[in-house]
């Protein structure tokens, strides 16, 4: 057995360094795949009725920020309630897109017969994305193909560029201050294009060389038509209640209009950037991983635990990251309640140090921001020399 390494590290920027599946002893992956089923199987046995009380409350508490967000801003007579009201209405839309809604798709809580409303396939999410659309590519693409060349469609999305692998173009130049400025304000809805295919259509015209190093998220038998109107449908639902009943609703009981309509802006906006900052700061991970990953669970496992870093954070902190500070944890268990993440990492680690495995964590949220900009920074230059899949060209850095 290799020797075992520190059970945390930072995330590594544009080392060039192998896959951690090149240094593991392929003898020791049916270990590996045991002691993580062991894990698993152990949080699967001990589900039960804290489990339910946990989605219960968490539901409860968002409605009750709701309500006070949404009544602040409604008669906030000058700033400071109003922004209480702000803060308030973005718990809510915080709570509900990732620590509910996100996990809730991942079927985390099928399990449980008396809570019908919280199965994956009955739920209704209070975010501006398709569900269905959301399976397909975040469940059944990017969970199993994660960090996987033209595979992971999470690996990059929209224009944006992440590894030397991927050709390069001119607007890479742009892809910091345009995720910055534009994509993460506003990154559930371009989630949502992305989900249903309308992004890869845009590199397909725009680019040099197409969709080359990008994954396709393709619909079989769906039309483009039914995509549109599923496109239209979800960002819609939320767009009526946020920008046009809750504003209108004020004005006809003698409030203001845009006050509303400004609080829920500004709601929606810190919680896409809120989302977003988390979700980019938990990936971006070197190197890029081998498509046959997924032939042996053991190889898997490994490979999840290689393309995923986490960053630390308290317990309450972790609710509001939907637990996704607990990224590595969060992939190797997508259908495990995330609120038992914290207590799982520790058992990961310990199987990390057992095989020699490295356990990816930052030390706080901060640096794992400052880590994957400079991975976008990075790539947002061309390499001195464009190499084919599989070869490891030295990336200038800006």
């Amino acid at each position: 057995m290799p020797p075992a390494r520190p059970d945390t590290i930072p995330l590594p920027i544009a080392t060039g360094r192998q896959s951690a599946l090149s240094s593991v002893d392929p003898a020791l992956f049916d270990e590996i795949e045991k002691d993580i089923d062991a894990i698993k199987q152990k949080h699967r046995a001990d589900l039960g009725e804290k489990d339910v009380n946990y989605i219960r409350t968490l539901r409860k508490r968002s409605r009750q920020f709701e309500a006070i967000g949404r009544g602040l801003l409604w008669i906030s007579p000058e700033p400071i309630t109003f922004s209480l009201g702000v803060f308030f209405t973005w718990l809510h839309r915080n709570l509900e897109a990732i620590e509910i809604g996100h996990n809730v798709l991942h079927g985390q809580y099928d399990y449980f017969p008396d809570i019908p409303q919280f199965h994956s396939h009955h739920f209704k999410w209070k975010a501006p994305v398709d569900e269905e659309g959301w399976r397909r590519e975040h469940n059944a693409l990017h969970h199993v193909h994660t960090n996987v060349y033209e595979m992971d469609p999470d690996l990059n999305h929209g224009i944006l560029r992440t590894n030397a692998q991927t050709p390069w173009n001119r607007r890479h130049l742009f892809q910091v201050p345009l995720y910055l400025l534009a994509a993460y304000p506003t990154m559930l809805y371009q989630f949502n294009s992305q989900n249903l295919g309308f992004g890869q259509k845009f590199r397909e015209r725009s680019f040099p060389r197409g969709n080359e190093g990008y994954a396709c998220v393709e619909h079989p038998g769906v039309s483009e038509a039914d995509l549109i109107k599923r496109h239209r449908l979800s960002i819609l639902r939320v767009i009526f209640k946020e920008y046009l009943v809750f504003p209108l609703l004020a004005l006809f009981s003698g409030f203001s209009f845009w006050k509303v309509f400004a609080g829920n802006l500004l709601a929606d906006v810190i919680n896409n950037y809120w989302i977003s900052l988390t979700i980019q700061a938990t990936h971006f991970t070197e190197p890029l991983q081998p498509a046959d990953a997924v032939k042996h669970k053991g190889r898997w496992y490994v490979s999840q635990l290689d393309s995923s870093v986490n960053f630390k954070g308290s317990r309450k902190m972790s609710i509001l990251w939907g637990h996704l500070n607990y990224q590595t944890e969060h992939h190797l268990f997508p259908d495990i309640p995330s609120h038992r993440y914290p207590d799982m990492a520790k058992e990961v680690k310990a199987v990390c140090a057992k095989h020699g495995i490295a356990y990816k964590c930052n030390p706080n949220w901060g640096v794992a921001i400052k880590n994957f900009l400079k991975v976008m920074w990075t790539h947002s230059f061309p390499p001195k020399q464009q190499l084919p899949h599989g070869q490891e060209p030295q990336e200038r850095h800006a």
